[in-house]
């Protein structure tokens, strides 16, 4: 590490995140002292990785279910699981899509501002 690097972490007032954006949040006032972790939110790939073990989880046991009841063993699994991965990663590519193209809108309209 760099000695003026060093020099300018010691006078902040707390040490950088690894965290950007909204997934890091500076602790204010006397919360600092009491050991409040910087990190505040989820980060969003956890949130999404969980998402998508519990849709896969629901949507294999419904599978499982119809297939008790019908008799037709692997099918209804096999189908139900692969309709919510395919769902799942759709949502997740809408999502980031739109995500992506607000951030960019709010970026040209910043250069623009100035």
């Amino acid at each position: 590490m760099h000695k003026h690097t060093r020099r300018i972490w010691r006078k902040t007032r707390h040490p950088p995140s690894l965290l950007s954006g909204s997934q890091a949040k500076a602790p204010q006032g006397k919360a600092k002292d009491k050991g409040v972790p910087v990190a505040t939110h989820t980060p969003v790939s956890i949130t999404n990785g969980a998402e998508i073990a519990g849709t896969v989880l629901v949507f294999f046991l419904l599978g499982w279910f119809i297939d008790r009841q019908l008799g037709t063993t692997p099918w209804f699994m096999i189908a139900c699981v692969l309709v919510a991965i395919v769902a799942q990663f759709l949502k997740l590519y809408y999502v980031y899509s739109a995500q992506m193209t607000s951030l960019e809108a709010q970026r040209r309209a910043a250069v623009h501002a100035k």
